[in-house]
């Protein structure tokens, strides 16, 4: 079984202001050998069936405890008192928004240890597992925390989880609480408004059934601090199910040594091609990156000179490449591209695709799902219908000495050059702020990989 990288997930959710206790003393245990701050303020009582503040550790940093999480195999925490009543608080997980337990399990991977089989059909976009974490801890507290203070509380923590919760934690890569939780853990920002001050580690024990695979079947994300995993494709029975432990879009050579740098060689089915299909591999990953360069140079450029099939063959290449768990920003693109080219068919046709691939990699309330849905609904509505159209029959009949107004055959309504003109502009710096803040977030993402 593979470790899982840690990584910077950022999460959602209302941030709770802490409420000062009567006596912060009062409620806090030690541990034996250990001489503990019990000084520090903290929040009143956690909603049930939350137990703590206890073993607090340099005035702020608690151990807290629910026995009902996880299916009652139990979820601690190691935070500080206004973090801890922010994730109790969290919305509760129901067995309503994830597939029945039978439909995989987990069995021997030839080269990988175990991992999770399919047994059933399991369908795109159904949401396979959800977890809240099985430990979670303050970033800084495990960096800051003195080698033996850190060893007793994490024992105490672990303790505290139940039998199988603790076995599935032992069982995973590394030696001694502290490692399986540098290598095992995925960051967590639990901060609503993305302070990575607020970092933790969390590790889900039953995530550690996913290993790792450059194009996988499952996309997983971070909700509050729920992790979620979702088919990005049919599964098969029989079939393994992977999530990517990297940022996938890379060269082969990338992709490997960053895999090396965690502890193994990768076998999967892209990492193993002959020379020449992982030539043309790497050939397409750098065509990919080339091309979304340009769509976004254009698009921050109002849109000059971008081309209509140009959101189609990025669409092609993520496929051809097998990047099903990275299509939404793409067909995203897609779709507003033929769009502004007034192509009904396809940019309806591509704004059906992100609404779904928008649910099954972000979720829900993904930040361009709503937009996705009116242009699927009423193409012509749209914002973004037209707009190149419209700027080249402007331009043509600027040569010809012709007076132009909307309204002639293109959908909209009668309004003059210059209304028209304005809109254009500020659709187009719309999109354009939209595009560099993705590549921003996308170059983030590259950075914390």
């Amino acid at each position: 079984m593979y470790q899982l990288r840690p990584l910077l997930l950022f999460s959602l959710g209302v941030f709770m202001t802490a409420v000062r206790g009567d006596d912060p003393a009062a409620s806090k245990d030690t541990i034996p050998d250990v001489n503990f701050d019990l000084e520090g303020e903290h929040t009143g009582e956690l909603p049930s069936p939350w137990e703590g503040p206890s073993h607090c550790v340099s005035g702020n940093h608690c151990l807290y405890f629910n026995p009902a999480g996880n299916d009652h195999n139990g979820q601690v925490l190691i935070t500080t008192p206004n973090y801890a009543y922010l994730t109790a608080t969290f919305p509760k997980i129901t067995s309503e928004t994830q597939i029945s337990p039978d439909s995989f399990h987990l069995a021997p991977i030839p080269g990988k240890g175990n991992g999770f089989v399919a047994d059933r059909l399991i369908k795109k976009g159904e949401v396979i597992m959800q977890r809240q974490p099985s430990f979670l801890v303050y970033a800084d507290a495990h960096i800051d925390m003195k080698p033996e203070v850190q060893e007793k509380i994490y024992q105490t923590a672990l303790s505290k989880l139940s039998k199988d919760a603790q076995e599935k934690f032992l069982a995973q890569f590394g030696d001694g609480v502290r490692t399986k939780i540098d290598k095992n853990s995925f960051r967590i920002v639990v901060d609503p408004s993305g302070d990575k001050d607020s970092g933790h580690l969390g590790v889900f024990v039953d995530v550690s059934g996913f290993n790792h695979d450059c194009r996988p079947n499952v996309h997983y994300r971070i909700t509050n601090t729920t992790h979620t995993t979702v088919a990005v494709r049919d599964i098969h029975p029989g079939e393994e199910l992977t999530i990517s432990y990297i940022y996938g879009i890379a060269r082969k050579s990338t992709r490997q040594k960053e895999l090396q740098d965690w502890g193994f060689e990768c076998t999967c089915s892209q990492c193993t091609l002959n020379s020449l299909e992982a030539a043309a591999s790497d050939a397409r990953v750098k065509e990919i990156k080339r091309l979304e360069e340009d769509i976004e140079e254009k698009m921050s450029m109002r849109g000059e000179e971008i081309k209509p099939e140009m959101g189609g063959k990025l669409v092609e290449m993520y496929l051809e490449e097998k990047l099903f768990a990275y299509l939404a920003p793409t067909y995203v693109r897609a779709a507003l591209i033929y769009s502004m080219f007034g192509n009904k068919a396809k940019a309806k046709a591509y704004a059906e695709e992100a609404v779904g691939a928008l649910t099954r990699e972000y979720g829900t309330h993904a930040k361009d799902i709503q937009s996705m849905r009116e242009l699927a609904a009423d193409v012509k509505g749209h914002w973004s219908w037209g707009i190149k159209v419209v700027n080249e029959d402007k331009t043509e009949q600027k040569k010809k000495g012709e007076t132009w107004k909307l309204g002639q055959g293109k959908g909209k309504k009668n309004e003059t050059v210059k209304a028209e003109a304005k809109k254009e502009k500020q659709v187009t710096e719309k999109m354009g702020k939209k595009t560099d803040k993705k590549v921003k977030k996308v170059k983030a993402k590259k950075d914390e990989l």
